[in-house]
Formats: C-alpha cells, structure tokens, sequence
C-alpha cells in the first residue's frame, strides 16, 4: 500500500510538471510560446482568444486586441513579460507584437510578399493598415478609425462608439449615423433623418423601425418584437400618402 501510494504521488508530480513545463499552445498568437500566457487583473489565467482576435475590416484582415486590461506573464516567474512575440496566423500573416510589463505597446504584422499589412501603437492608440499593394486602406487615431477607397483613396467610413460617417464613392459625406444602447439613428448628409433600428439584443431585434424619404417626409414605420415585425406597419410616399398597410 505504502508503494502504491509513493508511486501515485510521484506520478502525479511528473504529469503536473510536464504540464508546466511543455503546455501545448492554443492559439496562433502564442504559438511558440509555451512559458507565457495571459491573467486577468485577479491574476486568474485567461485564454489567448480574449487578448487578441482577428477581424475583416475593409476587405482586408486586421487584428486588434480585445481587453488591454489582461497582463502577459511568464508561467515560471509570473513575472510580467516585456520583449517581442514573433509568430504566423494561417502561416501567412508574420505577427510581432512588443510588450512592457506585460502590456502590449506595438502590434505589427506583413502580408506574405512583406508588405506591411498594420503598424498599431497601443499607448498613443494610432496606427495605419495597408493592402498588399501599399495602399492605404484603415487608420487609427485617438478614438476614431478611418477606412478608404482603395482604388481613389478617398475616405469611406469614419467612426468612433458614438458616430460614424459614411461617404461615397468621390469623398462626399453621404450619411451619417448616432447610435445608443437600444437603437442606431442615421441621418442624410443635410442632417435630416434617414433610417432609425433597434440594435440586436442577444440576436434578437425589438424596437421602433423608421424610415424618411430625402425630403423630410416619412416613409416607413413598424415595429419588431422579438426579433420579427410586430403590429401595424405603413408604408407613405413622398407626399406623405399612405401606399401600403400591413398586420403582423
């Protein structure tokens, strides 16, 4: 008995060990890098998804990081890292990301024919983004992140948390909307108002719908409940006569 109860001891020492010491990585940030992972500010471990996702903005991938709250720490020390992480995501994107006590401060990675594809700082949070070409497609600055025409270069989007601007194909402001916790409200370039939607609330839409002609006049009106058209709904032209009406 007092064998058997050594040897599950001493079983259960080199499994633990082996995985402190070899953990297999789960994720392409961290690919290559066994002895470091995030914590969150309780110091609790936190997966590498959570940090840092991939996203498509303007036809083009980008990367951004998720919550700047988590610290990169060694698995050894929990000493906080500061240094590079150098890696590949779908072994095409070259990745380096710099971090100083275990923040993250630069995020940078290349197309395959190394071209720079993003150049991101994170403590004056600016940054540009490029197609494989050099063009320029997305910047950051401050709060606000401008997207362009690829082929004129002209601007096609800019937004923040509150606002976003939409232009067309020549520069022109076309539409711009505000938007709150339950709702999105767009306007024509005039300030006059366009189009008001409820924001899906765990994949279900519930709110007023609003529609207006570019004259000012009402278009559309209804409503969603649980996440279908609820209700009466009335369509007007642009004399404000009413053309079509529909119970739901």
């Amino acid at each position: 008995m007092r064998t058997s109860l050594i040897y599950s001891i001493v079983l259960s020492t080199i499994v633990s060990m082996g995985c402190e010491e070899d953990p297999k990585p789960d994720h392409y940030f961290l690919d290559g890098y066994p002895e470091l992972y995030f914590i969150n500010q309780e110091g609790n471990p936190v997966p590498t998804e959570f940090f840092i996702s991939d996203l498509n903005m303007n036809s083009m991938t980008v990367y951004d990081v998720l919550d700047h709250d988590l610290t990169l720490v060694n698995r050894k020390s929990k000493e906080p890292y500061s240094g590079f992480i150098r890696t590949y995501h779908w072994g095409i994107y070259n990745i380096e990301a710099i971090f100083e006590e275990g923040k993250i401060h630069r995020l940078r990675y290349w197309h395959p024919n190394r071209q720079l594809a993003m150049d991101r700082n994170y403590i004056s949070n600016t940054g540009k983004a490029w197609t494989n070409t050099g063009a320029l497609s997305i910047t950051w600055d401050g709060r606000e992140t401008q997207t362009r025409n690829i082929a004129t270069g002209n601007i096609r989007t800019i937004y923040n948390d509150s606002i976003s601007y939409y232009f067309n194909f020549d520069g022109e402001l076309n539409y711009y909307s505000t938007r709150t916790d339950s709702s999105i409200m767009q306007y024509y370039a005039n300030g006059s108002p366009r189009f008001l939607f409820p924001i899906y609330r765990n994949g279900i839409r519930d709110g007023v719908v609003k529609r207006w002609h570019p004259n000012g006049q009402l278009r559309a009106e209804g409503q969603y409940k649980n996440g279908v058209e609820s209700g009466l709904w009335i369509e007007y032209d642009t004399m404000g006569n009413e053309v079509k009406r529909l119970n739901y």
